[in-house]
């Protein structure tokens, strides 16, 4: 971990992070190491339940790793070691995470629900559940924020952990609103058939079936495709249009497939991104989703956020300055995740052409370096 606040800076300044899923869990700790008093709101009354799992590339387990939560989400999780990808009538090509992430560390797959739960476990700032920030005023160096209890108190700085749909990010950045970046997704979780050990897709005709074992005799999986245009699939027969719209796959795929027969047990949402190009407004300043949502291509949802708050909390340790420690953060963070984007759209692309996908396959493991090679480095 690295040094409370430098001298200078008080150490009863007070923060307010809003939203308690994984961004938030790991701003509020991080900020207590730091020695500052910290508030964590959220407006949900419960943690998220919905059945899906996260897979966490190297980069982001090293960032969790810096943050002190690591061990909590490995013992948890599975580690992988290949992506691979397949198609009917391709041999599977495999790109070794060894290669894609040289040096770095693990990468982790695990379910959604057993991350936020080993994160809370090591959160010590609790939760208030059903407490949502329902507007806020800069005035000067203070944040004042209307809460849903009532309180209106004043914060030194404001986080904005409240993802896609962050209201932190509407009320100080308006018209910011999602966009869809041309993907639509199902997502499960279910029994992990025994031959599958690592994250594998598999090209169908009518889009993409990925599916990696989480841990607990688990498998995550997760089925998109392309349209131009955003659609919903409404809950009633929604398992069944899953099975239908790719029943080309076989192998543990399609074994994953049988087991797909509850209709609330699947989710399904087109993918939606933003990307705040300075995510900082006087004492406001946004990380994870809230400020860069991608589509799950890259897989750096979780990955992202952990970055950006070991680069926030490293700059505010030190820096005398909370402004100057702001503005080199979102200086810090600009072309990280703009290559996020930028290489989730191309992902995106080769995905949706409807051309035979061998040419895809072979180049498989050159294409997972090249994607994710800006981001080896330490953030």
């Amino acid at each position: 971990m690295w040094p409370r606040l430098p001298v200078g800076m008080s150490t009863k300044l007070r923060v307010l992070v809003a939203g308690a899923s994984i961004a938030g869990l790991t701003a509020a700790k991080a900020f207590h190491d730091l020695g500052w008093q910290v508030d964590l709101v959220e407006r949900r009354e419960t943690p998220d339940a919905i059945p899906t799992g996260l897979f966490i590339p190297a980069n982001g387990m090293r960032a969790f790793a810096a943050l002190g939560v690591a061990g909590a989400l490995r013992s948890r999780g599975r580690e992988i070691a290949r992506l691979s990808m397949r198609a009917t009538g391709n041999d599977t090509s495999h790109a070794l995470l060894a290669d894609v992430w040289p040096g770095v560390g693990p990468s982790v797959a695990i379910e959604r629900e057993s991350a936020v739960r080993a994160l809370l476990a090591s959160c010590p700032v609790p939760v208030q559940w059903g407490n949502g920030a329902q507007g806020l005023h800069q005035r000067g160096n203070q944040v004042s924020v209307t809460l849903s209890d009532g309180t209106s108190p004043d914060y030194d700085l404001v986080v904005g952990a409240d993802g896609v749909n962050s209201t932190v990010r509407l009320w100080t950045w308006p018209g910011s609103g999602a966009e869809y970046p041309g993907d639509c997704w199902w997502r499960g979780v279910v029994t992990c058939p025994a031959d599958l050990e690592d994250w594998y897709a598999y090209r169908c005709r009518k889009g993409i079936f990925l599916a990696m074992p989480i841990g607990e005799g688990l498998a995550y999986w997760a089925a998109g495709t392309f349209p131009a245009k955003p659609f919903d699939d409404p809950v009633a027969g929604r398992a069944a249009r899953v099975r239908e719209r790719f029943s080309d796959a076989d192998g543990p795929h399609a074994e994953i497939l049988a087991q797909v027969k509850d209709d609330s047990r699947v989710h399904f949402s087109p993918a939606r991104q933003i990307l705040v190009g300075h995510p900082v407004r006087g004492r406001v300043v946004l990380v994870g989703d809230a400020a860069h949502a991608t589509g799950p291509s890259m897989a750096q949802g979780a990955s992202m956020a952990a970055e950006d708050v070991q680069v926030l909390t490293r700059e505010l340790a030190g820096e005398a300055s909370i402004d100057t420690a702001l503005s080199r953060y979102a200086i810090r963070r600009a072309p990280r995740t703009s290559h996020v984007h930028e290489a989730t759209a191309m992902r995106n692309r080769l995905s949706a052409q409807p051309a035979d996908p061998a040419t895809v396959i072979q180049q498989w493991p050159k294409l997972s370096v090249l994607s994710f090679a800006a981001l080896v480095p330490a953030p």
